[in-house]
């Protein structure tokens, strides 16, 4: 019965470092796929200059950009533009508050200023993502391997407890 009890502590404790280190790769991932929506927007307003109504619903029903639930919902209801995004923006609980702050940004821009207004704030804002993208993606690395360790470590402690 102990070396069942044994052998639960220690799926569990690994378990839960891989978690932990997942969790810090899913966040350097979703940097990604942010800077490759801000690629996305530039692209499509310096080729065709939709309105911002048009370029949300053309971007939202991008494959790519299925998972960012701000922006489905931003794009399902366009309406008072910048309230409706920073409200999305502040929902998502995947968002962190610093990835927030730029995607606010975003939002307040959009269709608010001149095209060149509006490219320069972008490729601000994704120059700002970056250096999270960086930090997390450095982070990622750094303390996912020590998630993972002491998670094993901490199971192995409370499995000698246990013995």
């Amino acid at each position: 019965m102990k070396l069942l009890g044994a052998g639960i502590l220690l799926c569990a404790g690994t378990m839960a470092g891989c978690f932990a280190a997942h969790r810090l790769e899913r966040r350097a991932a979703l940097l990604r796929q942010l800077r490759h929506l801000l690629t996305a927007m530039m692209q499509e307003l310096r080729n065709s200059l939709p309105l911002t109504a048009d370029l949300l619903r053309l971007l939202a029903d991008m494959p790519a950009f299925d998972s960012l639930t701000f922006l489905q919902q931003t794009a399902a209801h366009p309406d008072f533009l910048p309230q409706r995004w920073s409200d999305s923006v502040n929902a998502d609980e995947s968002l962190t508050p610093d990835i927030a702050a730029v995607l606010d940004t975003v939002g307040q821009t959009l269709g608010s200023t001149t095209l060149d207004g509006q490219l320069a704030a972008l490729q601000l804002c994704f120059d700002r993502l970056g250096a999270l993208q960086e930090y997390a993606e450095s982070r990622a690395a750094a303390k996912g391997n020590l998630y993972r360790s002491m998670g094993i470590l901490c199971a192995l402690f409370f499995v000698i407890l246990l013995l």
